[in-house]
C-alpha cells in the first residue's frame, strides 16, 4: 500500500566519535500515522528520532551523513534554518521538561518565539491547546501558577499542549510515558491515538505492549541497523527475519555464524540466481550464507525465488550506499531456485 510520507530518511549514518550508531539507514515515515521505533537499548533509537529534527547536533563528537527530508526539504543542509525546522516537529522527552514559569506561559511560550503578540490570539491558544491535551478542565483556574506545580502527568500533558502550540507537522516522543503512572500513561497514550487523525506522530518505545497498542508502522533497529520495518499488524503477526522474532519473543538476539560468503558484482538476474544455485547446492541444510549485492533492483526478486524455493532469509541489512547483505539457511530442499 502506497502512503503519504512528510518525512523520509536516505542512507543516514551516524557516529559518535568512531563509533557507527546508525548504518546507512533508508526509511519512509507515513503520514497521519504512529510510527513505532522499536529496538534493544542502545540500538540506535532515540539517535534516529533526534536526527530527525537535527536536536543530535547538540551532542558532542557527531559526525551524520546521508539525507533526512521533510516536506522534501533535507534538513541537515547547513543552510536550513533550525528554529523553523524544529517548528515542524515538536518534541516529547521522557522527563517533562516544563519551562520555569506560568502554565499559561509554557503554552504561549513556542507562538511568542515566532512572533505571536496579540493578547487575545494568544489567550485562545492556551485554552485550545490546554484542551486539546486534555489538561483544560484541571488548570483552568490557576492559569497562571507556577507549571513546577503540577503533577508528573499533569506536566507530560502540559509540554503536549506547548509542543501542539507550535502547530508542528509532526510529533516526535521519546519514552514519553515511562516516567509517568499507569493511569497518566494510558492518557498520553489515548491522546497520540486521538491526536494522530492530524499529526504524524513518531514514538520511540522499549514497551512492547505499549507498541502493539498504539502503532500503525513500526520500525525495528538492531545494533544501528535497519532490520525489518513494515505495517504494525503484519510485523508482530508475520515477523520477516530472524532478529525480529528473537526480540518480540523475549529471547537473545545472536549474531549469525556464517559458513560461507557470496559477494555479487554483476546486475544481471539471470548469472545472480546462477551463482546462489552453485553455492547453495555445495552446501549443508541448515548452513548459513551471507550474500553481498550491490544491484538493489535484484534484491527483492532474489528474496523471492529463495523463499519460494524454501529457503529462510534470515536477514536484509543495507551496508552502504550500493550495497546490500543478504542472510539466507538453507533447507531441506531442492537447492534450484
Amino acid at each position: 500500500m502506497e502512503f503519504k510520507t512528510p518525512i523520509g530518511v536516505r542512507d543516514l549514518s551516524v557516529w559518535y566519535g568512531t563509533t557507527r550508531v546508525l548504518n546507512h539507514m533508508t526509511i519512509d515515515i507515513p503520514d497521519k500515522k504512529i510510527t513505532v521505533i522499536l529496538g534493544p537499548s542502545g540500538c540506535g533509537k532515540t539517535t534516529l528520532l533526534k536526527s530527525l529534527n537535527r536536536l543530535i547536533e547538540l551532542q558532542d563528537q557527531i559526525t551524520v551523513s546521508g539525507q533526512v527530508l521533510v516536506d522534501g526539504e533535507n534538513i541537515l543542509d547547513p543552510d536550513v534554518e533550525v528554529t523553523h525546522l524544529r517548528k515542524k516537529l515538536g518534541l516529547l522527552l521522557q522527563k517533562p521538561q516544563v519551562l520555569p514559569m506560568s502554565i499559561y506561559d509554557n503554552v504561549a511560550y513556542g507562538p511568542r518565539v515566532h512572533g505571536m503578540k496579540d493578547k487575545k490570539i494568544l489567550g485562545e491558544l492556551v485554552e485550545k491547546y490546554l484542551r486539546l491535551s486534555q489538561l483544560w478542565p484541571e488548570v483552568k483556574d490557576r492559569l497562571h501558577a507556577p507549571a513546577a506545580r503540577l503533577s508528573v502527568g499533569q506536566q507530560q500533558r502540559l509540554c503536549l499542549a506547548r509542543t501542539l502550540a507550535i502547530e508542528p507537522e509532526a510529533i516526535l516522543g521519546d519514552e514519553a510515558t515511562s516516567a509517568l503512572d499507569p493511569v497518566s500513561a494510558q492518557q498520553i497514550e489515548q491522546l497520540f491515538l486521538e491526536l494522530k487523525n492530524r499529526y504524524t506522530i513518531v514514538l520511540v518505545t522499549h514497551n512492547l505492549r505499549q507498541a502493539k497498542r498504539l502503532a500503525d508502522h513500526v520500525i525495528f533497529l538492531y545494533l544501528g541497523d535497519l532490520i525489518e520495518h513494515g505495517p504494525a499488524a503484519e510485523f508482530f503477526s508475520k515477523p520477516k527475519y530472524a532478529k525480529t522474532k528473537a526480540y518480540l519473543e523475549g529471547r537473545f538476539i545472536e549474531d549469525f555464524k556464517i559458513d560461507r560468503e557470496l559477494r555479487l558484482k554483476t546486475p544481471e538476474r539471470a548469472n545472480t540466481i546462477q551463482q546462489v544455485q552453485t553455492v547453495l547446492a555445495q552446501m549443508e541444510i541448515g548452513e548459513i550464507l551471507k550474500i553481498l549485492l550491490t544491484d538493489e533492483a535484484s534484491v527483492q526478486g532474489l528474496i523471492h525465488k529463495l523463499e519460494s524455493a524454501g529457503h529462510n532469509v534470515l536477514e536484509l541489512r543495507k551496508q552502504g550506499p550500493a550495497q546490500w547483505e543478504m542472510i539466507v539457511q538453507k533447507q531441506n530442499v531442492s537447492y534450484a531456485i
